[in-house]
């Protein structure tokens, strides 16, 4: 299993929730953890990064209950 989950979908996966209280919660700072990756050009994608171990020690779950709920 990678170490990075490298999109908005699966980080909220793990922690349960909407994919896009992921994208706004990391882009205005709420959440502390992961790495936002601005686009290269007007009108791109933005990119939502955290290691597996960001997000479990974040709200309080041991990674093999992170790695289960991504297997889900």
């Amino acid at each position: 299993m990678s170490e990075i989950l490298n999109t908005a979908t699966k980080i909220a996966k793990v922690i349960r929730c909407d994919p896009q209280e992921v994208r706004h919660k990391m882009r205005t700072g709420k959440w502390k953890f992961g790495r936002v990756i601005r686009p290269g050009t007007k009108g791109g994608l933005y990119q939502y990064e955290a290691t597996i171990n960001e997000v479990a020690k974040y709200i309080d779950i041991s990674r093999e209950e992170a790695e289960r709920r991504l297997a889900e």
